[in-house]
């Protein structure tokens, strides 16, 4: 049952993004004005030819394929970590690997990945995303309280241990 989570997690997360995409492909304008959904948040579709905030957006097949590639072989690499990792980095990793995993098929698919949610503050968009970027950016801030928190219990046992 152990092994069951991160399948569980990483099928659901990336089953969830992709129908989310799907629908925002066929519901929403590209590139159309946004449509207010939640207080900082609205609807606007777009697409991201990069990796995050647009990184490493290149014009040309051979850059779409290498991205392609080298997206989906980090994504393999948090699987594994996944699968042998235990507790919350298990499912940190697993989120990760969700969101990742999303992201590649979409980019697969459609040679772009398929952002929806458009962050405001006012008059200010920073950035639109997808639920595959909250699910990293979630396992990406849950990792770092793991690494923390092992942190913090190193340091307890080493002090523990000096005073004995």
């Amino acid at each position: 049952m152990k092994m069951a989570w991160p399948i569980l997690i990483i099928a659901f997360g990336a089953a969830l993004d992709l129908a989310a995409k799907l629908w925002a492909r066929a519901s929403l304008e590209p590139y159309g004005a946004a449509t207010e959904f939640l207080p900082f948040v609205a609807l606007r579709l777009t697409f991201n030819h990069g990796v995050s905030f647009s990184l490493l957006s290149f014009e040309g097949e051979i850059a779409r394929l290498t991205l392609l590639l080298a997206t989906a072989a980090l994504t393999a690499s948090f699987g594994l970590w996944a699968f042998r990792s235990q507790g919350l980095e298990r499912i940190a990793a697993s989120s990760i690997v969700a969101g990742a995993l999303a992201n590649v098929i979409d980019r697969a698919v459609y040679g772009t990945v398929t952002d929806y949610l458009d962050l405001h503050f006012g008059a200010w968009h920073p950035f639109v995303f997808n639920l595959a970027d909250v699910w990293i950016t979630a396992g990406a801030i849950l990792l770092v309280f793991c690494q923390f928190s092992r942190k913090q219990s190193n340091v307890a046992v080493r002090n523990s241990s000096k005073t004995t």
